[in-house]
């Protein structure tokens, strides 16, 4: 009975021994974990604007070149008009945008450029317009070969 008793004072002295190098370890991996959290958290808000700003250039881009039969000028307002749309719930954060539309006979390039964090993000877009007509009748022509020349496989 007595040694049962004597193991339990060892128990507890030991126990009130290393209580003090859980406070000191924890001082230091709770304030570093929480480092590594909010930085994976700005990081992922950081690529998420950065792939707006993309998704902003490359659906304008688009949208501006569907307008082939439509003049230079409104085809630069439908750019305009289409990179403010995108943009204008999608980002987490307030940014300047420097906008910089081109617009070469029936190629538009969208070139967008912010500032984030000290580093500058750019991102470009080319597309050409393409005659819908023509695409049609190049698409049938191609689907006539695949029909007159269905030597099995496709």
């Amino acid at each position: 009975m007595k040694y049962t008793t004597w193991r339990n004072k060892e128990k507890m002295i030991i126990l009130t021994q290393n209580a003090g190098n859980f406070a000191i370890e924890a001082a230091i991996i709770i304030p570093l974990t929480l480092f590594l959290i909010l930085a994976m958290i700005s990081l992922s808000f950081s690529l998420y604007n950065r792939c707006s700003l993309e998704r902003a250039a490359v659906v304008s881009a688009l949208r501006g070149s569907e307008e082939i039969f439509s003049d230079n000028a409104i085809r630069f307002d439908t750019v305009s008009k289409a990179i403010n749309e995108v943009l204008n719930y999608n980002l987490l954060s307030e940014q300047e945008i420097n906008k910089n539309i081109e617009i070469k006979g029936n190629q538009i390039v969208v070139v967008l450029e912010t500032q984030e964090k000290g580093n500058t993000f750019t991102t470009c877009s080319n597309k050409k317009a393409i005659n819908p007509v023509f695409w049609i009748r190049s698409f049938r022509k191609l689907k006539g070969v695949v029909q007159t020349n269905d030597a099995g496989g496709i």
